[in-house]
């Protein structure tokens, strides 16, 4: 009875948690109606590109004198322009020079919601700046990382939290948000991510605590779900057609080929009740990182310093705390995350991290990626050979 009552409150505790963001916002939204002149220094924001960019990264660096640095990076691209601009009144223009390539801003709406968030509208597109310090976005980082692997563990002990979480917020809490207008995520396709994954880590969540865990099928469609993933991401980084993301395809080919052993998934006779995947090797997970971590990087420049928390968040716990949870912890972290940021988008885009990207670095990554599974098809497949002689 008291482990129950424990539990119930685990739930309620962790719904308010991740409310707290959006509320904080939506306060701040209040509070701030008055403040539309726009700081020197650094802005930045993502926004979701047409078929074949991938997603946009725009940092704007507002300077005196009425100069701004802007740099945009998308698919194999980093462009980097000084233009001119000024505020009158909310409104911002910026003003291009002839032969510049970065003409997003020039005849756009861009309009200062507040000292720190500004909104972009032009033609289909719309998306939000906002402004970036280097010490909140570091400790939002840090603090994340920490919380997403606390999750983790809660969720491998305790039964009733995992299904509330999974549950109540993402089908009654976000489509409320959405519904209100307090989410700034339009895009369909994370619409589909979100709830792919969240389907994941309640399908993994019925498999340890009822006897779907016995069946073949159920473990088939487990090992699929990481199939399909990284399917999907190979199918955009050909379509994409640059060097480094064609190498960082045949990667992720390699990544699904060298899934070996998905029979093999059980849930394991411990208290928790864990979802163990025996033959996921630590090189397996390593590649897999290294090949997501590049993908994210090639792709979504904005978001990649975000993903890389995310995946030290189940990497971390599947090699230090419980071997052979890898995937477990992938479905419950990743859905977590993304649940988070669909509540409070701005909370997670306001403290992007911006790394260093030139085409000699993303032609490096593609290498790496692509070296890093090949020793793993090398180790797995020399492996199977020599069972088989």
């Amino acid at each position: 009875m008291i482990t129950n009552i424990r539990s119930i409150n685990y739930s309620i505790l962790l719904c308010l948690v991740f409310l707290l963001p959006q509320w904080n916002e939506i306060f701040a939204n209040e509070t701030r109606q008055d403040d539309t002149v726009v700081q020197l220094g650094m802005y930045q924001g993502v926004l979701d590109g047409d078929p074949g960019e991938g997603g946009l990264f725009f940092r704007l660096d507002f300077k005196e004198e009425g100069l701004i640095e802007i740099t945009k990076q998308y698919g194999g691209h980093n462009l980097k322009e000084i233009k001119t601009w000024q505020q009158e009144g909310d409104s911002i223009s910026i003003t291009s020079k002839m032969g510049d390539l970065i003409q997003d801003f020039d005849g756009a709406k861009i309009q200062v919601q507040s000292s720190k968030k500004i909104k972009y509208n032009k033609a289909h597109h719309q998306f939000y700046i906002h402004k970036y310090s280097r010490w909140q976005t570091a400790f939002h980082w840090i603090g994340m990382l920490i919380l997403l692997i606390l999750l983790n563990e809660l969720f491998r002990r305790y039964k009733v939290p995992t299904f509330a979480f999974y549950i109540i917020i993402p089908f009654l809490v976000i489509p409320l948000v959405a519904y209100l207008g307090y989410t700034e995520v339009s895009y369909w396709f994370k619409w589909v991510k979100l709830y792919s994954v969240v389907f994941a880590a309640i399908w993994f969540s019925f498999m340890r605590y009822t006897k779907l865990g016995f069946a073949k099928s159920a473990r088939f469609v487990a090992a699929a779900f990481l199939a399909i993933n990284i399917a999907e991401a190979v199918g955009q980084d050909f379509s994409m057609g640059f060097i480094a993301n064609i190498l960082n395809a045949i990667a992720g080919i390699l990544s699904i080929i060298t899934l070996t052993g998905w029979k093999d998934i059980q849930i394991d006779d411990s208290k928790e009740k864990d979802m163990v995947w025996p033959a996921m090797t630590t090189l397996w997970i390593i590649a897999y990182d290294i090949w997501n971590f590049v993908f994210v990087y090639l792709n979504f420049p904005g978001s990649a310093a975000n993903q890389f928390l995310v995946l030290l968040s189940c990497t971390i716990p599947s090699l230090f705390i419980k071997k052979g949870t890898w995937l477990q912890a992938r479905a419950f972290t990743l859905a977590a995350w993304f649940m988070y940021y669909f509540i409070s988008p701005t909370a997670v885009e306001t403290h992007l991290v911006p790394l260093p990207r030139t085409d000699l670095l993303m032609l490096a990554s593609g290498v790496i990626s692509i070296v890093a599974n090949l020793i793993l098809a090398y180790v797995v497949f020399k492996g199977k050979l020599r069972i088989k002689k």
